[in-house]
């Protein structure tokens, strides 16, 4: 009898532990430490130097179901898809995993831009295919973008 108890003790620990690694590697648990939850239903109002254009300014929203599989970003002219950065090796990669690294990619205009997340600014910098560059901060705002 004390044989079977200890089996089924046993399988219970190990579905337990199962059920755990399972959670863990959910794209909703993922999702709760990467950057997208950061930036995820949020605003950004942005300014930006340029090589090729005059200073200017945009209005950023973050959000899921646009290119990406992940999440994109809405600047009223395009749609970028976008991911958190991969964390480890070639040998143990984690796509869409770092808490403040971003990369978003609009293919329409060929341009990418990286982004880094300091509270509740983000530091960005974009290049296109053509050469133009740019670079820019971010900072949360407390309404949607027009």
């Amino acid at each position: 009898m004390m044989r079977k108890s200890g089996g089924l003790v046993a399988v219970a620990v190990f579905s337990a532990i199962v059920m755990v690694v399972l959670f863990a590697n959910s794209p909703s648990a993922e999702a709760k430490g990467n950057c997208q939850a950061k930036l995820l239903e949020s605003s950004y109002n942005c300014s930006f130097v340029d090589n090729d254009f005059a200073p200017f300014t945009e209005c950023w929203d973050f959000f899921t179901g646009g290119t990406s599989q992940y999440f994109d970003l809405d600047n009223s002219v395009e749609d970028y898809g976008c991911a958190c950065d991969p964390s480890g090796n070639l040998n143990r990669a984690v796509f869409d995993n770092s808490s403040s690294s971003f990369e978003c990619e609009d293919s329409a205009r060929f341009f990418l831009l990286t982004g880094k997340i300091n509270g509740k600014k983000l530091s960005v910098q974009g290049v296109g295919a053509s050469g133009e560059q740019y670079v820019g901060t971010c900072t949360i705002s407390s309404s949607p973008c027009p």
